[in-house]
């Protein structure tokens, strides 16, 4: 259970961001949000400078009657009414309303008569874990370490990938973590199908040369995400040549980034680093990592926010050479004032 004196920090920090864009109501639906501001992901909320409503079915209400009573909880809970929702929507002296998500414009629009614009309130108050958040990002990280343990025992020549898989992922339920990674499963490939950047494991049997592990645990709600090119049998000596290039870069990308740094400049490192060994690159060189497998900040060109102590991303460079072999490295990672700390 995450405590009263958290979620008021969290609510504390939504609306810090609200003032910087000037919004004086934000609504939030979406679950990852609402698990954020209240502690369990459902229902919807209403925040102004002075109060934040909690709408939830019945049902809700009375099984998690231990959270809402909590005392210092900072949100006032109601049993879900759409009337009282419309009603308190179109008294809010505030002249316009954020929403979390596109698609709630229109129908917020319409229940409340009001102005209603997208706002990344929520989502950059949650870019910036808290301690508790980062706790539980740790836990599950050491998590996903124990089942890439398991991965380097169970990954071998002949082995089925998803009699490999089945290994891996039951290693961290066993562990500790409450869904598969990435809630539809880990990626893993080999021989050829390694340069499939996203390559769901298959019936084949893994051949000789390099495979590609991407896999990640979840613990009360945070994810953790790590990526290893393991060697089934021995490389040859290009697929070594470009193991020791993505694993170098990196090792010198992670220690390269800094508070202040922008993500774009942080991909455009790893972009040109891989063209100057003659190599293209081909998606993101890391994402942000918390309820959310992949949330902000995203690194890509154009990314243009700065990176601040308490973000936690991946940073993941790759080759992918078609017909051939594939090649990734990731790592979760900690931004603190003097510079990132692997978690993973």
């Amino acid at each position: 259970m995450i405590k009263s004196a958290e979620l008021r920090r969290r609510l504390s920090k939504v609306r810090g961001e609200m003032r910087r864009e000037r919004l004086t109501a934000l609504y939030v639906n979406k679950d990852f949000d609402a698990f954020y501001l209240s502690g369990k992901d459902t229902g919807r909320i209403l925040i102004t400078k002075d109060s934040a409503i909690l709408w939830v079915k019945d049902v809700y209400y009375e099984l998690y009657e231990s959270t809402y009573s909590m005392r210092g909880y900072p949100l006032e809970v109601r049993v879900h009414d759409e009337s009282d929702l419309k009603r308190t929507l179109r008294c809010l002296r505030s002249k316009s309303i954020g929403v979390s998500s596109a698609e709630y414009v229109a129908p917020i629009r319409k229940a409340s008569r009001k102005k209603v614009v997208v706002s990344a309130s929520a989502k950059s108050a949650r870019s910036v874990k808290t301690k508790e958040e980062i706790d539980r990002i740790r836990r599950s990280a050491r998590i996903a370490k124990l089942g890439m343990r398991k991965a380097r025992e169970v990954v071998d020549v002949g082995v089925r990938e998803l009699d490999a898989v089945a290994e891996i992922e039951a290693e961290l339920r066993r562990r500790g973590s409450e869904r598969p990674p990435f809630d539809c499963g880990m990626l893993l490939a080999s021989g050829k199908r390694s340069a499939d950047i996203h390559a769901r494991p298959s019936n084949k049997r893994i051949s000789r040369g390099p495979v590609v592990v991407d896999l990640g645990a979840v613990y009360r709600g945070y994810h953790s995400d790590m990526t290893r090119t393991l060697s089934a049998g021995s490389l040859n000596s290009d697929e070594r040549r470009v193991s020791d290039l993505i694993r170098r870069l990196r090792d010198e990308t992670i220690d390269l980034i800094r508070p202040g740094i922008q993500a774009s400049s942080v991909h455009k490192y790893v972009d040109e680093s891989i063209k100057a060994a003659g190599y293209n690159f081909h998606h993101l060189s890391g994402h942000g990592v918390g309820l959310e497998i992949h949330e902000g900040p995203n690194f890509r060109p154009g990314a243009n926010v700065r990176l601040k102590p308490g973000m936690v991303f991946t940073v993941e460079p790759g080759i992918y050479l078609p017909r051939r072999f594939g090649v990734r490295f990731e790592d979760t990672v900690l931004l603190t004032r003097r510079g990132c700390k692997k978690l993973t």
